[in-house]
């Protein structure tokens, strides 16, 4: 009996592709050319606009200078002129012959140097131009000649009347580098009888155009219009311009306008502009190095190299995806054209499941991710922001400029606190640091900021009174409450118009006093911030201050500006009043309590107080009970050594632990402990408000002390504290952390 072959069964055929599959192909590689060319091209046109940009605004800012510049060269030029009036008008009534009354006329002219920095030395000259009078004459009496200066060569051979520059030389009466302002003198015949100089101190304009521009590297020239430099900053060895300088091509060409050329002095590339100084043949202009302003150009660059980077590997990951996928429903879609109609309805069923899992698992997945990211991050803010605190209280021996440095990082911190809370759309008030406050200090400090974040349409002015009183306030929110205002009035003039930000010392008076219950009489330091915007009908002023009240357009504002504002002065023991009517502007007043120290209370000995009777929160706090002690329960090592460097600092005995268990072991191990501070989100087998649970359990009457980057945990549902229980939201602060756990042991 034989043995047959098996036959193998028949293998499908392979399935024909879809009709489109090549165009799909096609677009798809399309689509990754441009997921790189695109932002390439984004990026080139991005950077070329932003060079114009920034080359536009250098050629304003030489503009807005050259204008300052050319400014105080009139000021300087017309003081000499009044000088040489009113030398020449002593001249008139002075015999130079008579010693005694040569002797009162060179005491005269020894006194404007004194009285006058641009000046260094005044002569007269006789027909010869032998000295005749002079602020400084020769002690030894020797004669001093000026025949050869080129002032006296022009003035007596020409017969000129006016006012004539020379060009710079260094100057025989003062050995200083100088130029000239000379005016001739006639003999009653009307013929030459000398001269009156008065020589100017270059260092004067050299020092001024020095510091004119300091963010980038300038430079600064008085010329005349021969090309004869009378001043030059920074200096060269060069004392005249060549006939085609760029300057003096553009003076003859009379267009004033800024251009972009080489100096013929250095071979710098710079931005360059200039104006007359009328009457005389002299000019100023003044220039930014090309590469100093195309250095934040090439700083943006940078950052638009990075956006597109990272916007190309975005586009290039979407659409290697997106091929993905489209080649994956183009095969499933295939399978499906085969499948029978019972397997398409399955098929259509799995995918709609499958969608709806995925979409499950994306919101858990976000909802850990937000939660565990806001959580520890929050306790990276908690170490930052306690041990800057901690380092600010111990850096009284520092520097301002380490002080300083300390302030910027918390105030990073603290910015970095609010986006967290926002994420987590959670708020709370942060507990006033009062320390005694200079607001004129402040205020000044601040004016630079208003006029660079309000804008140049918007002109800042700020009134500083003299001899203002000190006052006890929490400095960063002064700031916060100033730039409230300042923003506020910035909105309120969207076609421009006039910030005023005022200081003075006033007394509140019973009248005005019995017109407003919350306020208490006596001396207070006054901060006004005033606008000149579209202000307010009178019947919306009573409600200004109500939480959530705004004037603005819906999206525009939160309407909590002015009620923390307003907060912030009543916790001051303060004052916030408004002033406004409609098209006139609006004034809001800020009055915080006078603060005397005690150097300043006659001598009594008596503690630092406020004029008022109200006091800040905080200021009567109580010291730890002696013996107190505190179990730490911290998983995050970094949150768990600044809470016990905190807490001994405040005087309480600590003893911490890193998980529940571990707690539980030292519970029972110390009877003496008072207070149990647990993260409600521990590592291990037990959350903080289980242990919380047990310890309740084995030891009645503990206090317990929460604390949570997060917060939807075991102790605070819908948005609301469980009943009797205790918090206090990270990030904190070793002083708020002191005041939370006086007041858990106090039972407040």
């Amino acid at each position: 009996m034989g043995i047959g072959l098996a036959r193998e069964p028949d293998r499908a055929p392979p399935a024909p592709a879809p009709a489109g599959t090549t165009g799909a192909i096609r677009a798809g590689r399309m689509l990754v050319l441009l997921a790189v060319l695109l932002p390439l091209a984004v990026l080139v046109l991005a950077a070329l606009e932003n060079r114009r940009d920034v080359l536009r605004e250098a050629g304003e800012r030489v503009e807005r200078t050259v204008r300052v510049l050319h400014e105080h060269a009139n000021k300087v030029f017309e003081t000499q002129r009044l000088i040489l009036d009113r030398v020449a008008g002593r001249l008139r009534t002075v015999d130079l012959r008579d010693p005694r009354t040569k002797a009162d006329f060179e005491t005269f002219l020894a006194s404007l140097p004194n009285d006058y920095d641009q000046v260094a030395a005044i002569a007269v000259t006789d027909a010869d131009g032998r000295m005749a009078a002079g602020s400084h004459p020769p002690r030894d009496g020797s004669a001093v000649s000026f025949a050869d200066r080129d002032w006296f060569r022009v003035l007596s051979a020409s017969g000129r009347r006016g006012t004539y520059v020379s060009r710079a030389y260094v100057g025989r009466q003062t050995g200083q580098t100088v130029f000239t302002l000379a005016r001739r003198l006639d003999g009653p015949d009307g013929g030459f009888a000398g001269a009156v100089a008065l020589s100017v101190d270059r260092s004067y304009f050299e020092r001024f155009y020095r510091e004119i521009d300091p963010d980038i590297a300038h430079a600064v020239v008085l010329i005349r219009a021969d090309g004869e430099i009378l001043v030059r900053e920074p200096g060269a060895e060069n004392t005249r311009l060549p006939a085609v300088a760029p300057m003096l091509r553009a003076i003859a060409s009379g267009d004033a306008r800024p251009y972009t050329a080489r100096s013929s002095v250095d071979g710098i590339d710079r931005i360059f502009a200039f104006r007359k100084v009328d009457p005389y043949p002299v000019y100023i202009g003044f220039g930014l190095s090309e590469s100093g302003v195309l250095a934040a150009w090439r700083r943006n660059l940078a950052g638009y190299c990075a956006v597109a980077a990272l916007a190309a590997l975005a586009l290039l990951a979407a659409s290697l995806f997106a091929q993905r996928q489209s080649r994956q429903e183009r095969l499933a879609t295939a399978r499906w054209r085969q499948a029978a109609d019972a397997l398409e309805a399955e098929a259509a069923e799995r995918r709609r499941a499958e969608a709806q899992l995925r979409q499950a698992q994306k919101m858990e997945v976000v909802g850990h991710l937000t939660g565990g990211v806001a959580h520890d991050f929050n306790n990276l803010l908690t170490v930052v922001m306690g041990n800057l605190e901690m380092a600010q209280r111990h850096a009284g021996e520092a520097g301002g400029r380490a002080m300083r440095g300390i302030e910027n990082a918390m105030e990073g911190a603290r910015r970095a606190a609010i986006l967290t809370q926002r994420l987590l759309a959670f708020s709370r008030q942060s507990p006033l640091a009062p320390e005694r406050v200079d607001l004129n200090r402040l205020v000044a400090g601040m004016s630079d900021l208003f006029r660079r974040t309000l804008g140049e349409r918007i002109a800042v002015e700020t009134v500083l009174a003299g001899g203002l009183w000190g006052t006890l306030a929490d400095v960063n929110q002064v700031e916060n409450a100033i730039l409230n205002l300042a923003v506020n009035a910035r909105d309120a003039m969207p076609e421009g118009g006039r910030l005023t930000i005022e200081t003075g010392n006033v007394h509140l008076d019973d009248a005005y006093a019995s017109a407003r219950h919350e306020v208490a009489p006596g001396a207070y330091v006054l901060v006004a911030v005033s606008d000149t915007g579209s202000g307010m009908p009178a019947d919306l002023l009573p409600r200004v201050f109500e939480p959530f009240f705004t004037t603005k357009a819906s999206g525009k504002g939160s309407g909590l500006g002015l009620a923390q504002v307003y907060g912030f002065l009543r916790q001051s023991g303060g004052h916030a009043a408004i002033y406004s009517e409609p098209g006139e502007g609006t004034v809001v007043k800020l009055y915080f309590p006078r603060h005397v120290p005690m150097a300043e209370e006659g001598g009594s000995g008596a503690r630092a107080a406020m004029e008022t009777p109200t006091l800040i929160p905080g200021a009567l706090e109580r010291a730890p009970r002696a013996g107190l002690t505190v179990l730490v329960v911290e998983d995050d090592a970094m949150v768990r050594a600044f809470s016990v460097a905190a807490l001994e600092e405040a005087g309480y005995g600590v003893i911490q632990a890193a998980e529940g268990p571990a707690a539980l072991d030292l519970l029972d191990a110390h009877p003496e402990l008072d207070l149990l501070f647990t993260d409600v989100v521990l590592a291990g087998p037990l959350d903080g408000r289980e242990v919380a649970d047990e310890a309740a359990r084995r030891r009645p009457g503990l206090k317990v002390l929460y604390t949570t980057g997060y917060t939807r945990n075991a102790v605070i549902h819908h948005g609301r504290l469980d009943d009797g229980v205790h918090l206090i939201v990270k990030p904190f602060t070793a002083a708020s952390l002191g005041r939370k756990v006086r007041a858990v042991v106090a039972g407040a």
